[in-house]
């Protein structure tokens, strides 16, 4: 399975068994071979995310403290994203991960892609963004 991200205007991926909406900030999870056309047929308007995390029995999988701080995060294009809220904390192999919600959809984040609050300010002020 590989996680794939809209870049730019939402849109609908159709295939004769399904259909998937595509939206930026919003990754969605399609088996490879899907992954594989889409990415040949919608050009830059989508990229990778990343590839799914191994199967369950490679995950080590907890509850996230009960109140906790959101987080931030760097995607794959540098841009600095979130707030988000800890759900779960994991271990996958030797990588850590951190499982947020993210407006209202669950989102896998490696913890070498943490950033602060002040790198996420900076970035909006930067960029003319309000600031969450």
């Amino acid at each position: 399975m590989i996680l794939v991200e809209c870049v730019g205007a939402p849109f609908i991926y159709r295939w004769p068994d399904g259909e998937v909406r595509l939206a930026p900030g919003h990754p969605v999870e399609l088996p490879d071979d899907r992954a594989a056309r889409l990415l040949a047929k919608a050009g830059g308007r989508v990229r990778v995310v990343a590839s799914s995390p191994p199967p369950p029995a490679d995950i080590v999988l907890e509850p996230a403290h009960p109140n906790p701080r959101p987080v931030y995060w760097e995607r794959a294009d540098g841009s600095i994203v979130g707030p988000g809220t800890p759900e779960f904390l994991a271990r996958v192999g030797e990588s850590f991960w951190v499982i947020v919600q993210f407006e209202s959809v669950p989102v896998w984040v490696n913890a070498s892609s943490l950033r602060s609050k002040q790198a996420f300010d900076t970035q909006s002020r930067a960029t003319g963004k309000a600031e969450t």
